[in-house]
């Protein structure tokens, strides 16, 4: 069986936050890669992707929260 290097995106069910990481996955008859079910437990995949690559900015990154009077007076909603 043929082995393939992918890197997953995924949400970790612990802090919810998104992260990636690159496996090497064996790829099945129908030439998809296979991700072992124990792989699986506790994230929420996102997407599987070809090669190694690295995650430069996630979701939430230089957002500020909106709940914090400080920002609330420095944004124009208009």
């Amino acid at each position: 069986m043929m082995n393939l290097k992918v890197t997953v995106l995924f949400f970790s069910e612990a802090d919810l936050r998104l992260r990636d990481e690159t496996l090497e996955l064996q790829v099945g008859d129908g030439g998809r890669a296979i991700i072992p079910a124990e792989y699986k437990e506790g994230k929420q995949i996102i997407a599987v992707l070809a090669g190694e690559c690295h995650l430069l900015n996630r979701i939430g990154d230089r957002v500020l929260p909106l709940s914090s009077a400080e920002i609330l007076t420095d944004i124009d909603f208009e």
